[in-house]
């Protein structure tokens, strides 16, 4: 599983750190401009995915976490810029914890270490860490721990800022948020005017969790991505923490959902295809090649595509440019369905989650993907739903949450058996180096959110009208890391 994985999406290659005095790296030695193996036709992706496939014993899981950098006194984004911006928050983690600082004109828009892209910025700044893959989700969590530990030093440098996890930001809306000076961002930005009512809201105030997974061979990445297409809707409504906009409750249970609803239908959703049986790495080359580009990179530099799509990329190249691997695997990074392949199978359904829960995302996935038996079980609690359930679903849980229903079915009791299902697997998947179960992170899921039937969004909703009082100095300590 390759590391330093997406910013909103967008891949970010390795790259190897030149000889700067400074230890900065300039942005264009991680563009993939160096795997510029020309595409002469279709074909020669034909065997691109299978590519990846590994060996039991180097399965791993990769988790991407974003936290929403604020103003401690308002709850309102940070901006880039200024002493209490994200440009100041990236130069200190740099001198502090040895991270390389990544540029483009001059601004420092990631953080990397040994060779891979570790902390990266959304688009709005929110900051995201792209952990390295782990071996097992005790790793998984000290790499998180390790993270909020930089951050909460941070924190106590510059006292005017907090850190806040949630999926959504509580009090800043459009206008309040900072566009960070990427030009890939700015491409992306007029896109969207004419693709999507609430682009633009996805872009610069969401913050998510997602979780990658290695594949065994093509029979199991798909399988595995039916089985995700299947019940992720009903994971986003277990986990949904998105109910509070602009400094008060926002009707939604996870409004992330509904935003990412609402952006770019050629590129988003729950791709309905893919939960039908026998689905192959061709027929999601097939969808993604259709789908319209966005940029590529040449000579360091990105470049509009102007909506051309992969496919006749290839076919009859673009104002006198011809279509290289490195085009085709940034592109993978900027196809949004809710679940996708890409060197391995990214799960991207779930809003950003307090820090004692980010790990039990992990966990529950792992569970449910990495036993075959397993898989086959979450899939039959949902196999009765048609497609048009499935659609109806997604739509429904932004508002519905946990109430909502797939088919006439309550979700409410396949999330809790998915969850028994997962804990169960998850005993079964200790081996004779790691004796620890990894259940242990799903203690949280059954306290805070089986046992009282309530998501995140509701606890939280709860709490503003009860013990918060309506003041939003209680709901921004309630969000900080801590």
């Amino acid at each position: 599983m390759p590391v330093g994985i997406s910013e909103r999406g967008f891949r970010q290659t390795g790259y190897s750190k030149p000889n700067d005095e400074r230890g900065e790296i300039n942005l264009s030695t991680f563009l993939g401009e160096k795997q510029s193996t020309e595409l002469r036709s279709e074909e020669d992706l034909s065997h691109y995915f299978e590519s990846f496939a590994k060996s039991h014993d180097a399965m791993r899981v990769g988790i991407e976490v974003e936290f929403l950098g604020v103003h401690k006194a308002t709850g309102r984004a940070l901006p880039y810029d200024g002493p209490d911006g994200i440009h100041e928050v990236l130069k200190l983690l740099a001198k502090l914890y040895g991270y390389d600082p990544v540029l483009e004109n001059g601004n420092i828009i990631a953080l990397g270490r040994e060779g891979r892209i570790v902390v990266s910025l959304e688009p709005g700044g929110q900051l995201e860490l792209s952990a390295p893959p782990a071996i097992n989700v005790f790793e998984v969590e000290a790499q998180i721990q390790q993270f909020l530990s930089e951050l909460r030093e941070v924190r106590a440098r510059l006292p005017g800022i907090e850190w806040l996890a949630v999926g959504i930001q509580p009090f800043s809306g459009l206008g309040d948020a900072p566009m960070v000076p990427k030009h890939r961002y700015l491409i992306m930005e007029e896109y969207f005017k004419t693709h999507g009512t609430l682009s633009h809201e996805m872009m610069k105030l969401t913050a998510t969790n997602q979780v990658n997974f290695d594949y065994l061979s093509e029979e199991n990445a798909m399988s595995s991505l039916r089985v995700v297409l299947g019940i992720t809707s009903i994971i986003s409504a277990l986990f949904s923490n998105s109910s509070f906009s602009n400094g008060r409750p926002n009707g939604f249970m996870t409004r992330r959902v509904h935003i990412w609803n609402h952006t770019d239908s050629d590129r988003t959703g729950l791709i309905l295809p893919f939960t039908r049986s026998g689905c192959t790495f061709k027929d999601y080359l097939d969808y993604v090649l259709r789908i319209p580009m966005f940029f590529i990179v040449r000579r360091g530099k990105w470049a509009p595509m102007q909506g051309v799509r992969f496919r006749d990329f290839i076919r009859n190249g673009f104002e006198g440019t011809r279509a290289t691997l490195a085009d085709f695997e940034l592109h993978l990074g900027t196809v949004f369905p809710e679940a996708r392949l890409k060197q391995y199978l990214e799960i991207r359904g779930v809003d950003c989650q307090s820090p004692g829960l980010i790990s039990a995302v992990a966990a529950f996935w792992k569970g449910i993907l990495y036993d075959p038996v397993t898989r086959e079980l979450a899939w039959d609690l949902v196999s009765f739903a048609s497609e048009e359930d499935r659609l109806r679903l997604h739509h429904e849980i932004p508002e519905k949450g946990l109430a909502a229903v797939l088919g006439t079915e309550p979700i409410f009791p396949i999330a809790q058996e998915l969850v028994d299902l997962s804990c169960a697997s998850l005993s079964k998947q200790k081996t004779k180096d790691e004796k620890r179960d990894e259940c242990r992170f799903l203690c949280d899921i059954r306290q805070k959110i089986i046992k009282t039937k309530k998501s995140p969004a509701e606890i939280l909703l709860d709490l503003w009208e009860g013990d918060f009082a309506r003041q939003p100095s209680r709901l921004i300590d309630y969000l900080s890391i801590h």
